[in-house]
């Protein structure tokens, strides 16, 4: 009797991801629209330039990362995690369900399309570092230049686990907007509020840095995962267990 409620639910998850992954795919779409954008902006360079003349030879120095691709890309991922949590729910009167099947549905879909903001916002620089080479005629470039399989390996498995997190963080988000309307003012005035609190007595906002810190700077991808997983987990069910109760439709 268990093994059949257990196989049903199962069943009822898998049934709600692949319909979710075919309502949602636009989400796809405004992915390539947003790393599009990035990877234009990009090509003018990021930050600031320098230039000089030796020898009757003037030059220009443009410091040129995807890093901006990176940063569209996860802004994109806690977008879709709060899409998710105001309109996931609507597809699962399709089905009969409980929350439970819909929030771990739900994280499926997060999931996969951090993979895939990832492993696109990374080969996007790639593609970046491609183009400025040969729209510059193929000069000689530095060691630097150049990425080993290893290395872009490691960026595509960190930006997925960013993207993993920032996702799981916005459904959160969401999911208190849709419980309690107010919180669509409450949440950016909490946040905004402390960092300008902060700001103004410390001149740096340090609970952001130092949460951005403790991720960003994590050299180990062990770590990283752990870290990413643990924090994912604890959010995600802190939201299950105080939403589990929205039902959503009963199993029969």
């Amino acid at each position: 009797m268990m093994s059949l409620t257990e196989t049903s639910a199962l069943t009822v998850v898998k049934t709600q991801y692949h319909y979710k992954t075919k309502a949602h795919a636009g989400l796809f779409f405004t992915l390539i629209a947003v790393q599009l954008l990035a990877f234009l902006l990009s090509l003018n360079g990021v930050g600031g330039s320098s230039g000089g003349s030796s020898q009757g030879i003037f030059y220009t120095i443009k410091y040129i990362t995807g890093d901006m691709i990176i940063v569209f890309t996860l802004i994109w991922a806690f977008s879709i995690g709060i899409s998710m949590a105001n309109n996931g729910f609507k597809t699962d009167f399709t089905f009969v369900s409980n929350r439970l099947s819909s929030h771990l549905s739900s994280l499926a879909f997060l999931l996969t399309a951090a993979v895939i903001g990832g492993v696109t916002a990374t080969l996007c620089g790639l593609l970046l570092r491609v183009v400025l080479f040969f729209s510059h005629g193929g000069v000689d470039a530095g060691p630097a230049f150049w990425i080993a399989p290893s290395a872009l390996l490691s960026g595509i498995f960190a930006a997925t686990l960013y993207a993993a997190l920032l996702s799981i963080i916005g459904y959160s988000v969401g999911m208190l907007t849709q419980r309690h309307p107010a919180f669509v003012v409450l949440l950016p005035g909490l946040f905004f509020g402390t960092l300008f609190v902060e700001a103004r007595s410390t001149g740096e906002a340090h609970t952001l840095i130092s949460a951005i810190e403790w991720f960003s700077t994590e050299s180990s991808h062990a770590l990283l995962a752990l870290k990413v997983v643990l924090v994912s987990a604890i959010i995600f069910g802190c939201v299950i267990l105080l939403f589990n109760r929205m039902e959503v439709r009963k199993w029969q």
